[in-house]
């Protein structure tokens, strides 16, 4: 027999903060950075095994030739956090990014790794939404 604890929290405002500075880094790194390397450690093994890099390059450049990052505002979000046993912690971004004249749709799947760090699991751009 075998017994598990776990403490579940859906959408607290904490969670939320701690998440989000993630993709406030990488549109950050978008605007003012420059180095490659500082954006690909804001994402998770489990994102390089479907996606390798130069498919995330490719997917920057594209989102770059629309325009460069001028603002983005959140617009939805989601973080379940489960302590304990089958501890787990998820979050979801969504926000409108304003390129230019331009504007898209895009939203990050996170979670935290082994060592607790959060990293980028998913990454999505929809243009004309």
């Amino acid at each position: 027999m075998s017994c598990s604890f776990n403490e579940f929290y859906k959408d607290r405002e904490s969670d939320k903060k701690d998440g989000e500075k993630i993709p406030q880094k990488f549109y950050w790194e978008l605007k003012y950075g420059g180095n490659k390397d500082d954006i690909y450690k804001l994402f998770g093994e489990k994102f390089f095994k479907v996606t390798d890099k130069g498919k995330l390059n490719e997917l920057i450049d594209i989102t770059n030739k629309i325009d460069p990052v001028q603002e983005y505002n959140l617009v939805k979000w989601e973080t379940i956090i489960i302590k304990g046993t089958n501890a787990r912690s998820q979050y979801f971004y969504v926000y409108d990014v304003k390129r230019g004249v331009e504007k898209t749709e895009e939203s990050f799947t996170l979670e935290k790794d082994k060592d607790g760090n959060i990293k980028i699991v998913g990454y999505r751009v929809n243009q004309n939404f």
